[in-house]
């Protein structure tokens, strides 16, 4: 690690494990979603396609709202969005508990999660870390991004635990306070950014902040061919990658194995998804990242093929999970990263919340998608294989995206960030 490297870990590491904690915290509704598939349906008679459309609420809100959460973020700092929106997503976790045979009420209570997931969408916390890291801003985005990995290795076996002895209302409750109790204080103490430390009292004035973001407008940004090959291979993944994740548990269910197996299978992904997370950053601050993330999008078809012949094996089903989470814990660093270089700091909220709000998007589809491909065909082997044509057409958006632009970000970010 370059002497860069190491002053900027040494000086704002408490930013980058308070972030981690914030995006970890705020992707219990999805991941704790396939556990709660067989209680819902049990209880209310929904279909799996029903239960999961509750994720394309979420994409509703996001798609169009993302891009102006950005743009707040670019102005206020992610701080103070973190904080209202922690406290705003764990009470719209716990009001899950609420839902009644009505599916309309599921769908209602769902728009209150999507508020919540509004204010705490990957762009507040990789702002931060924009503003903060050069020299090393792939691995601390690995490191922050990695928390979407604690919660997947956690989250599905501490959902099926609560299922278990409380029931599935009890569980939400106990998700969305648990969640706050941890991460509020967590974040209040340590989350900060360079604009939020640069911040002056009058909002329309960005005082020194201004001065250490660099990077392209936003109409030079959106009007960019990287830009276009981004926002078209974030979206397809994120369509797989949910599809499946959503669907894991009752994907291995169906394959043969208990649910109480293919929920620690299910908790796999965490673990893969933090190695490949680390993976990519250490990759990206060495190497193209395009070549990176032209690579990690094509494992998901290995394991895609595995899932379809693993019969009860429970290695090759935890082998075939792990591979698909090395995957969805590198591609998203990976964006992160190809955006950063390519557009920098300055409007980078505003332009990454573009990306996120198509993400948002396809990640409201794709839980959908793999639902109807077992209501209608009573497989998810239709889902697997149309996963497939989705990796190699990713892998060529990322392989295509044009060299980094130069901007001074190297030497002024770190430097006026530690003052």
């Amino acid at each position: 690690m370059s002497p860069a490297a190491r002053a900027e870990w040494r000086e704002h590491w408490p930013v980058v494990v308070s972030a981690m904690v914030g995006l970890a915290a705020c992707h219990a509704h999805v991941l704790s979603l396939g556990v709660m598939i067989g209680s819902l349906e049990k209880e209310f008679g929904w279909s799996r396609a029903e239960i999961t459309s509750g994720l394309f609420a979420i994409a509703l809100v996001l798609f169009p709202l993302s891009p102006v959460m950005g743009i707040a973020i670019d102005r206020f700092g992610p701080r103070r969005i973190a904080l209202w929106g922690v406290a705003i997503y764990c009470l719209s976790v716990a009001s899950l508990s609420l839902a009644q045979p009505a599916i309309w009420s599921w769908w209602l209570l769902w728009l209150f999660v999507a508020c919540g997931c509004l204010f705490v969408t990957p762009t507040v916390w990789v702002s931060a870390i924009t503003s903060l890291f050069f020299a090393s801003r792939g691995l601390a985005f690995a490191m922050v991004l990695s928390g979407t990995g604690l919660m997947a290795f956690a989250g599905p076996m501490l959902t099926y635990v609560l299922v278990d002895h409380f029931g599935w209302r009890m569980a939400y409750v106990m998700l969305g306070g648990g969640i706050a109790a941890i991460a509020l204080p967590i974040l209040y103490l340590f989350f900060s950014s360079a604009k939020d430390r640069y911040r002056t009292r009058s909002p329309s004035d960005d005082g020194p902040a201004a001065s250490l973001l660099t990077g392209k407008s936003l109409p030079e940004g959106i009007k960019s061919m990287t830009f276009a090959r981004l926002v078209t291979a974030g979206p397809i993944m994120t369509i797989a990658f949910t599809a499946f994740v959503v669907n894991v548990v009752p994907i291995l269910v169906s394959s043969g194995l208990t649910m109480a197996t293919a929920a620690a299978i299910a908790g796999v992904i965490g673990v893969s998804q933090i190695t490949g997370r680390l993976m990519a950053g250490y990759l990206v601050d060495r190497f193209n990242a395009r070549l990176v993330g032209a690579a990690v999008v094509l494992c998901p078809m290995i394991a895609s093929l595995m899932l379809m012949s693993i019969g009860s094996s429970v290695l090759l089903a935890a082998v075939a999970v792990f591979i698909y989470g090395l995957a969805i814990g590198a591609e998203l660093d990976v964006l992160a990263y190809l955006a950063s270089r390519s557009f920098g700091a300055r409007n980078f909220g505003a332009l990454f919340g573009v990306i996120v709000g198509f993400c948002s998007l396809g990640a409201g589809i794709g839980p959908i998608l793999g639902s109807l491909a077992y209501d209608y065909y009573g497989s998810y082997h239709l889902l697997l294989w149309a996963i497939v044509p989705l990796c190699l057409l990713s892998s060529y958006c990322f392989f295509t995206v044009a060299p980094y632009p130069s901007f001074d970000e190297e030497q002024v970010l770190p430097a006026k960030a530690a003052e």
